[in-house]
């Protein structure tokens, strides 16, 4: 009898004990060094998550273009990093720029803050991924995510959120970076690509040129999602709001895969413009041709309004439509709950593309081609399907 009770008292034991396994280990991106190999969760009893830094997860760099981003592209120049600018070269094994790309769906002229982060090679550990697992990923795991931003008075605010124990946090975006001649492509979404050019000694890559007046930027700490950290870091962004991804090229290109986040900033201006008049469901012609023109009454709403940005003119537009009883009349309990919020609502599944899931902003006359920014006779609301057949038809 009681060797029939300790053998089921070690039977319990050992579910407990691999069920506590099977939530520490898995594969992940990127993790704390301060934790045993495999294990990729802080697993304390009481539930404490420690404030870490950002190099207990890898080498990290925040970079800026400094100047706007073209379709050329505008490099990426050091601001501030955990390595030397020598030893980050030397591990990228090339030059780093930012480019606006065919599909893009932001507008004015924009500079770029990124911050990267690369996992320490000198210990790997056996949860990483490994590099042939990135081409079967949509999306990849990884412990910390980064918030990057230039504030307005020139200087960066850079912080981290640790991931685990938030589902909806953990998972990023893996995109696959394609080869266009000598260069990299990723398209980073929104407009903006990442462009890796190889250098070609690869022994002797060239140094990254310093971000010119980029003020000194302390330590990057990543801190667990508490309300303790939010009071700390005074009302931060959270994931997954982020615009970051996770990078991988293939296999003979000779770096290995990069976590980035971006921050673009846009010029400002004023809107113009007299929109045109709509009849039945606004956004039924959203899926095709141009998409849909914007409405006179939102047009009159946002006519000679100032905006700092793109971004802060697209949350007007959307409020506008909310503010328009006729208009917000046409959505459903979800979408009004998202304009309400100043969101864009979101499309019909089909319509979607990848993790673009709401109505855009397109610009019919692109901006690389000097169409106006903000005005309204120059934009047409698309799903991003037909935003993106648009683009490619030009």
């Amino acid at each position: 009898m009681l060797a029939r009770q300790q053998a089921y008292e070690d039977r319990i034991f050992k579910e407990v004990e691999q069920s506590k396994q099977f939530a520490t280990r898995g594969c992940v991106f990127a993790k704390s060094c301060n934790l045993p190999d495999g294990v990729i969760n802080h697993d304390n009893p009481a539930g404490f998550v420690p404030v870490e830094k950002l190099a207990d997860y890898g080498l990290w760099a925040v970079l800026g273009t400094g100047a706007a981003i073209t379709a050329e592209g505008a490099p990426l120049k050091w601001a501030a990093s955990s390595a030397t600018g020598n030893i980050l070269a030397q591990r990228l094994g090339g030059s780093l720029a930012l480019a606006l790309t065919g599909s893009a769906v932001t507008a004015g002229a924009a500079t770029g803050t990124v911050a990267l982060l690369m996992p320490n090679t000198l210990s790997p550990d056996s949860a990483f991924y490994k590099n042939e697992q990135y081409a079967l990923l949509e999306k990849g795991r990884t412990r910390v995510r980064v918030n990057v931003k230039t504030l307005p008075d020139g200087s960066v605010s850079a912080y981290g959120f640790y991931t685990g124990g938030k589902k909806d946090w953990e998972f990023v975006t893996v995109i696959k970076a394609k080869q266009e001649g000598e260069k990299f492509v990723a398209d980073l979404g929104n407009g903006i690509g990442l462009i890796w050019t190889p250098a070609a000694d690869p022994d002797d890559a060239p140094k990254i040129p310093a971000l010119e007046g980029a003020p000194p930027l302390p330590t990057i700490w990543v801190y667990p999602p508490t309300e303790q950290a939010d009071k700390i870091l005074v009302n931060p962004e959270h994931p997954p709001e982020y615009q970051d991804a996770i990078v991988w090229f293939p296999a003979d290109a000779g770096l290995e895969p990069i976590y980035i986040v971006l921050n673009a900033r846009y010029e400002p201006g004023g809107v113009t413009g007299v929109g045109e008049d709509v009849a039945g469901i606004w956004l039924a012609g959203a899926n095709a041709g141009l998409g849909a023109p914007i409405p006179t009454r939102i047009a009159d709403a946002l006519r000679g309004r100032e905006f700092k940005n793109f971004n802060q003119f697209r949350t007007a537009f959307w409020t506008a439509v909310r503010n328009d009883p006729a208009l917000f009349s046409q959505f459903n309990e979800d979408a009004q709950d998202r304009l309400i919020s100043g969101n864009a609502p979101a499309v019909r599944e089909k319509e979607a593309v990848g993790n673009r899931g709401t109505f855009e902003i397109h610009h019919v006359e692109r901006i690389a081609d000097g169409g106006a920014v903000y005005d309204v006779d120059n934009l047409r609301v698309n799903t991003p399907k037909n935003h993106i057949n648009q683009h490619r038809t030009k």
